[in-house]
């Protein structure tokens, strides 16, 4: 093998592990009990049985360019936790309902709301499968795009 075709695998190689086994082994090392929900499943679900949508970006992304899914709430990390604390005898009424924590894609935060929700008594919890980005790669619809009209 000459020197270009070495160079060339080590390139592919780097790709992969940056592409798919870095994001995979984070995943495994945060969300080791965390449950996981497909965009297609969490689409037919909306559509069937009452769901609490938390997304935990920022205002700005959550009206920003990929905008949200319909019917979610805006709810970043640090005021969710804050929240949970403060209000945690008015949320008893709803430790019932399922949630689903949406965040960009698989980040830390999204780990972080997953355990908070957790800890304080919500037993349906679940992740959205790499986040918001992946429902838009699946290519369903979000709402609230700030675009700019012609």
């Amino acid at each position: 093998m000459n020197s270009f075709a070495i160079g060339l695998l080590v390139v592919v190689f780097a790709y992969y592990a940056v592409v798919h086994l870095i994001p995979a082994l984070r995943r495994k090392i945060r969300g080791k009990n965390a449950v996981f929900v497909l965009p297609r499943d969490l689409e037919k679900n909306m559509k069937s049985k009452d769901l609490l949508i938390i997304d935990i970006r920022g205002k700005n992304e959550f009206y920003g360019l990929f905008g949200h899914i319909d019917g979610a709430i805006n709810l970043p990390c640090a005021e969710l936790k804050l929240r949970l604390a403060e209000t945690a005898d008015r949320l008893a009424g709803f430790k019932q309902t399922a949630v689903v924590v949406v965040g960009l894609r698989d980040e830390k935060a999204v780990y972080d709301a997953y355990d908070a929700l957790k800890q304080s008594g919500f037993a349906d919890v679940a992740l959205l499968d790499k986040g918001l980005a992946g429902w838009v790669r699946a290519g369903l619809p979000t709402v609230e795009r700030n675009v700019k009209k012609v």
